[in-house]
C-alpha cells in the first residue's frame, strides 16, 4: 500500500521535505520491524498533523500554548511548560465487581482523587487543581513550569497512574496536551470526513457543515468539571493564562461530560 508521510517547520519548506524524508525512512524501519500500533505512528513519533487555530502568549510575548484541532475535529490545547495529566478510570468488569465484593478496593474517580491529595501531601512543593472528566481525572500543577520530556515528570506521572502512550507523547513531542471539546461521538456525531490540510473545495465545504454542528452540540456539554485543589492557594502567573483559556474552552457550567 502507499503511505503519505508529512514533514513540518517554522521556517522553509525545504526543512519540512527533509523532515518528511527522515520520517519516511523510519516509518518503513517500524512496518518491517512488526510495528503493531501504526495507527498510533504520529503519536508515538511524536509529529503531529494538526491545523493550528490559536496561540497563548506570556505579557512578554513568548508562546505559552498553541491551540489545534486534532485528527477527529476536537480542540487541543498543546503547552511546554503547563503540566496538564489525563488519569483513564475503566469501568470495573466482572471479574474486579466480584474482588470488590470480598474486599478489594474500589479504583474509582474518588479512589484516583484520594490518591493525588496524598501524592501532594508527600510533595507539598506542588498545587494541584483537578478537574472530572468524561473518562476519569484530569489533573493541573499550577505553581510551576515543567519540562514534558523530563524524568520529573515521568516520575510524577508513574506514580499518578497517568496513561503511558500519553507519557511517551510528552517525551517525544516535548508538551503536554489537554483536550479542551467534545469528542465527536460522545455527542452523537461522527469524525470529520476528511484530515487536515484538506485541499479540495468539497472537502473544505464539508468540513466546514461539520465543524458547524459540531460546534453547536458541543455547547450544551462540558469537557471537565473542577473538583478540588490541592496544596497552597498559588498560580504561577504563565500558567494563569494558559489556565483561563482551558477553563473558558471545557467547562460550560452543563453537568453532562464528554
Amino acid at each position: 500500500p502507499r503511505v503519505s508521510v508529512w514533514g513540518a517547520s517554522n521556517n522553509s519548506t525545504e526543512e519540512a521535505r527533509t523532515q518528511a524524508k527522515a520520517r519516511a525512512a523510519q516509518f518503513k524501519e517500524l512496518a518491517a520491524g512488526g510495528f503493531d500500533r501504526l495507527r498510533e505512528y504520529e503519536y508515538w513519533n511524536g509529529y503531529i498533523r494538526e491545523e493550528v487555530l490559536d496561540e497563548v502568549h506570556a505579557v512578554d510575548g513568548r508562546v505559552l500554548a498553541v491551540l489545534t484541532r486534532n485528527s477527529y475535529g476536537a480542540m487541543v490545547l498543546n503547552s511546554e511548560v503547563v503540566l496538564f495529566g489525563d488519569i483513564d478510570v475503566p469501568e470495573a468488569g466482572l471479574i474486579t465487581r466480584l474482588l470488590q465484593m470480598f474486599g478489594k478496593q474500589k479504583k474509582d474517580k474518588d479512589y484516583y482523587l484520594a490518591k493525588i491529595g496524598h501524592y501532594q501531601e508527600r510533595n507539598p512543593q506542588y498545587t494541584f487543581r483537578v478537574y472530572e472528566t468524561f473518562a476519569g481525572l484530569r489533573f493541573v500543577i499550577t505553581n510551576q513550569v515543567f519540562a514534558a520530556d523530563s524524568e520529573q515528570v515521568r516520575s510524577l506521572f508513574t506514580d499518578l497512574g497517568v496513561d503511558p502512550l500519553y507519557l511517551r507523547l510528552c517525551k517525544h513531542q516535548t508538551c503536554f496536551r489537554a483536550r479542551l471539546t467534545p469528542k465527536p461521538w460522545r455527542i452523537d456525531m461522527q469524525r470529520p470526513a476528511s484530515r487536515f490540510p484538506r485541499e479540495s473545495r468539497g472537502d473544505k465545504g464539508a468540513f466546514e457543515a461539520w465543524l458547524r454542528n459540531y460546534q453547536m452540540a458541543s455547547a450544551k456539554v462540558s469537557v471537565v468539571k473542577l473538583l478540588a485543589t490541592f496544596g497552597a492557594d498559588a498560580m504561577h502567573p504563565d500558567i494563569d493564562r494558559v489556565m483561563t483559556v482551558h477553563d473558558r474552552h471545557t467547562d460550560h457550567g452543563h453537568a453532562a461530560l464528554a
